[in-house]
């Protein structure tokens, strides 16, 4: 991991990175939402100009329709010879790329192209019924926006149609000078989309050390763990006295509210003196301090050692509790040290007597003022003893003090009741061995 930290910015925007995976999914998501755009760019383009093709048909045809002289022209006896040249005007004039005028029935009177005069028209079956209108028309001699407009007589009946339009390919022509713009449009966002995740991926790479996702996860399972898991409070203070994090410890020591962090430490509640420190930045090591009925050890060390804003880190120790701990501690040294010391002194040689002497020793004054110790007499002529016994010989005395009110060595000691301490360690065996004083 450290290897990967070191190495230069170009690899911490790998794809494995977070910092690489982040600019990886700008660059296709603004890919994407350009892509969308231009298509819906060049979709209202052209919609926008079949619109326009639509009303400039419109305006043209309505005009002719209701020129002076077009409906006297449909009723003369050579229709074509008087409104022929009105045709090639108007088609100068309109900016439209067809005018035709038509009798009610669809036959052409007068058309800009002058190879379809007297052929009829598609489409126009039911123009003569209705008003006018506009369509995008498919069919020959080319797809077109076309409007269509009736011309009537001076009694209101229709006496003629005027159609006008612009071709489909004119419109195509429109969106096609639209595109350049719109690509070169696409490619400066493009550009600039990928310029700004690419400054916010490094940003994010040099923060986030060019680690995976996956790294950066078991990095905060270890942190939450160990910061959550320890027995010692922890607490984040940032520059301007405000809690920026508290484990659960510190939250148990000082007693904090709930949802501490961005609060100011001196409206927590704690002592006066202890706030003041937490928020003060100052260095301490092992300082005690009173929180609630806990003496605290305060220790607090800057997160920016070297100068520049920084947080304070301080962690908390309860002493009463290590006071509890450190008695603990020390009962189990005084045991170990007490079976040291049994382990060197006892059988230090093969006399039973001195022996019993030494086990006597050892016990005083660590488990009793006095200790005996009593041998059956075949033990003490370094026989196996056999058979029932109710008398045991004193192999030895010690105590606190030389005046013991106790039975002298060499001395029987009678155990025929069963209640007596010796007949039931006699009787039991399997039970492990205890101190007994003497009567």
């Amino acid at each position: 991991m450290r290897g990967r930290i070191g190495r230069p910015g170009r690899a911490l925007l790998g794809v494995r990175s977070v910092a690489g995976q982040v600019l990886l999914l700008q660059a296709v998501v603004a890919v994407v939402l350009i892509t969308v755009a231009v298509v819906a760019l060049v979709w209202q383009t052209r919609a926008d100009s079949e619109e326009d093709a639509r009303n400039r048909s419109l305006a043209a045809a309505e005009g002719f329709a209701d020129a002076p002289g077009t409906a006297a022209a449909l009723s003369s006896a050579d229709p074509a010879a008087v409104l022929q040249p009105a045709v090639d005007k108007a088609i100068l004039g309109t900016g439209v790329d067809f005018v035709a005028v038509l009798s009610p029935d669809g036959v052409r009177y007068a058309d800009n192209d002058r190879s379809l005069i007297g052929q009829p028209a598609e489409g126009l079956s039911d123009a003569a019924d209705g008003p006018a209108y506009t369509e995008i028309f498919t069919g020959s001699p080319n797809d077109a926006a076309r409007a269509v407009v009736p011309v009537r007589g001076p009694d209101g009946t229709v006496v003629g149609l005027v159609t006008a339009g612009v071709t489909i390919a004119s419109v195509a022509d429109a969106v096609d000078r639209h595109i350049p713009v719109l690509l070169g449009s696409a490619a400066a966002a493009l550009a600039l989309a990928v310029g700004s995740s690419l400054l916010v991926s490094r940003r994010l790479a040099r923060q986030t050390r060019g680690l995976g996702p996956a790294e950066m996860t078991r990095m905060y399972e270890h942190h939450d763990a160990v910061l959550h898991a320890a027995r010692e409070g922890v607490l984040i203070v940032d520059g301007e006295g405000r809690l920026t994090l508290a484990n659960d410890e510190a939250r148990r020591l000082l007693d904090l509210p709930p949802r501490p962090e961005g609060r100011q430490v001196t409206g927590l509640g704690l002592d006066r003196d202890t706030a003041e420190l937490l928020a003060s930045g100052r260095i301490v090591t092992d300082e005690v301090r009173l929180a609630g009925d806990r003496l605290l050890a305060v220790n607090t060390r800057r997160t920016a050692p070297r100068g520049g804003a920084g947080h304070t880190v301080v962690t908390l120790r309860d002493t009463t509790e290590l006071r509890v701990l450190s008695g603990v501690a020390e009962g189990a040294r005084e045991r170990l040290k007490l079976l040291y010391e049994a382990g060197v002194r006892i059988g230090s040689t093969l006399d039973v007597v001195r022996t019993a002497e030494e086990l006597a020793e050892v016990a005083v004054p660590r488990f009793a003022d006095f200790a005996t110790v009593e041998l059956l007499d075949p033990v003490l002529r370094g026989e196996e003893p056999a058979g029932e016994h109710t008398e045991m010989r004193r192999a030895a005395v010690y105590g606190v003090r030389g005046d013991h009110p106790l039975q002298l060595v060499g001395d029987l000691v009678r155990c025929a009741l069963p209640t007596t301490p010796m007949a039931a360690a006699r009787t039991a065996p399997d039970r492990p061995p205890t101190a007994t004083d003497g009567p």
